[in-house]
């Protein structure tokens, strides 16, 4: 115990030396390359204990990365160093920046053979930043765009698989937003509004485990207006495409109300053939 005592007390007294001298260091090397290999050496450091002396000096990968630019602006090193600064960021956790960078090196360097890379990082980026389906879509909807883009242009790459599952992860997360704002509208009275949501579910997220909610519900404002042929193909859908799910039993039910209410307006509008068909 006394030992852990005095480690912890020489660690507190060694963490304001390292920063005050991490902030005057001057980093000298002789080319591109050796300026770079470092920038990387650091970058690729992993944290251990005590984590604030072994882990990434992201002020000194920071730097590194950006003299190459300044000294060496128009070698290769330069380019890469643009890459590996988005990669700095994103190792930091610092997603929205990471994506700046990882947009502003594929928009500038379109023919680079890093492109792929700096394209999925940049998904990823924005798929780390992504919110709950009730708040703002702006990071989902990024990353299922260059999720997309990737798996469009890359179909071959190792990591296809990966891209795919967050494409149906970010789907997903959209399709139930356009179902809670289309129940927001419904249960306020808007129901065209909330009619427009649900066939966006349907319309355009027909992939996802959405749908069937979608449909039991598209079919039932449907109702609520008196438009019996909407409502009835949607609930159809219900009933015969998920007849082991959630909604069926609501839906079918649903749907025996239609009949039950068509057959009585045929009743009293004493249309004979109508009599005959009910």
């Amino acid at each position: 115990m006394p030992m852990l005592r005095h480690l912890f007390i020489l660690i507190l007294v060694l963490i304001p030396l390292f920063f005050s001298c991490g902030g005057k260091r001057v980093y000298n090397y002789e080319s591109a390359e050796a300026m770079y290999e470092e920038a990387l050496r650091e970058l690729n450091k992993k944290g251990g204990f005590p984590w604030i002396l072994t882990g990434t000096n992201y002020d000194k990968v920071f730097k590194l990365l950006k003299d190459i630019q300044l000294r060496y602006t128009y070698s290769s090193y330069a380019v890469l160093a643009e890459l590996r600064t988005a990669d700095a960021y994103f190792k930091k956790g610092e997603y929205e920046q990471a994506a700046i960078e990882y947009e502003r090196f594929v928009k500038n360097h379109p023919g680079h053979s890093e492109i792929p890379y700096a394209i999925y990082r940049l998904a990823v980026s924005y798929y780390k930043q992504r919110r709950s389906y009730d708040r703002d879509p702006t990071y989902t909807r990024e990353a299922l765009k260059w999720f997309e883009v990737f798996v469009e242009r890359y179909p071959d790459s190792p990591l296809i698989s990966e891209a795919r599952e967050r494409i149906k992860r970010c789907r997903s997360e959209l399709a139930k937003r356009e179902i809670y704002i289309g129940k927001f509208y419904e249960k306020r009275g808007n129901h065209r509004a909330a009619i427009n949501r649900f066939r966006v579910v349907v319309d355009n997220y027909g992939d996802t485990k959405s749908l069937e909610e979608a449909l039991f519900l598209l079919g039932k404002v449907y109702y609520e207006e008196n438009q019996f042929d909407l409502a009835k193909e949607a609930l159809d859908r219900v009933v015969r495409e998920f007849p082991h799910a959630k909604y069926h039993d609501k839906a079918a039910k649903l749907l025996a109300e239609i009949e039950k209410k068509e057959g009585r307006g045929y009743r009293e509008k004493g249309d004979k053939k109508a009599l005959v068909e009910w």
